[in-house]
């Protein structure tokens, strides 16, 4: 296989080139530090395979598979991320793969494994297109959220919220970090954030779903959230019936 490798990160692209070049199935045949080079190498060079990571500058590393996407017999690509759980999301749909960072050396040796599998059944026509059409559908939702705090403002990135609280005409954000207020209403936090992530489990509270760390049965068909930092919460069975992906 021919490999082009496309990282930003040095170190990060200097441990992945050792580990391709321990296949003795693998050539690779170049290296990016950006998405623009990334774009130009890979045209150039027609590779098997591309490792991709996510977050580059320049163009980021979706722009760059949808560049190529078009053109005849695309090569295969494993997007490397280091928190982007919508695009892990994504590639867990179909023929895309990912490397989470940080990453070690089974996780590499297991992508690769399917990889070599998948180019046994080339993938039909538009197939990419269509993953990463699914791919940038995920992104709709916020990754952060400017908070005012104390005369200031700050970003609060999604992921470290760990439930949203009804309190009057306030919501409050209960986070790793602290709790804040926002002049909102519960319901256009339940609009705006991706259901994946969060879910309403009662009149007054959106939770983080893997901030759930466990459930117990409750009173007439409800169940007990215990979350990671210790609150509890119930989850009413009218909103459990919603999300009955949850109870799965």
């Amino acid at each position: 296989m021919r490999v082009v490798l496309a990282d930003d990160e040095a170190p990060a692209r200097r441990k992945l080139a050792r580990f391709l070049r321990e296949q003795s199935d693998v050539e690779l045949v170049a290296e990016a530090a950006d998405g623009v080079e990334a774009v130009r190498l890979i045209l150039a060079e027609q590779p098997d395979l591309v490792f991709l990571d996510v977050q580059m500058p320049g163009i980021d590393g979706v722009a760059v598979a949808e560049a190529v996407a078009a053109r005849p017999n695309p090569p295969r690509i494993v997007f490397v991320t280091a928190f982007d759980r919508h695009a892990v999301r994504a590639f867990e749909l179909g023929a895309l793969d990912y490397l989470l960072k940080p990453y070690d050396r089974e996780r590499f040796e297991n992508t690769l494994t399917r990889v070599r599998a998948s180019r046994a059944a080339p993938a039909a026509p538009g197939e990419l297109a269509e993953l990463l059409e699914r791919l940038r559908a995920s992104e709709r939702y916020p990754k952060r959220l400017l908070i005012p705090h104390e005369g200031r403002s700050f970003y609060l990135p999604v992921r470290e919220i760990v439930r949203l609280e009804a309190d009057g005409n306030d919501v409050a954000v209960h986070a790793r970090r602290g709790r804040y207020a926002l002049r909102a209403t519960l319901e256009s936090f339940e609009e705006r954030l991706d259901p994946q992530q969060f879910a309403r489990v009662h009149r007054a509270h959106v939770v983080n779903i893997d901030e759930i760390a466990e459930v117990h049965p409750w009173f007439h068909g409800d169940q007990k959230l215990v979350l990671r930092d210790g609150s509890e919460i119930a989850w009413s069975r009218r909103y459990a019936a919603k999300r009955p992906d949850l109870l799965r």
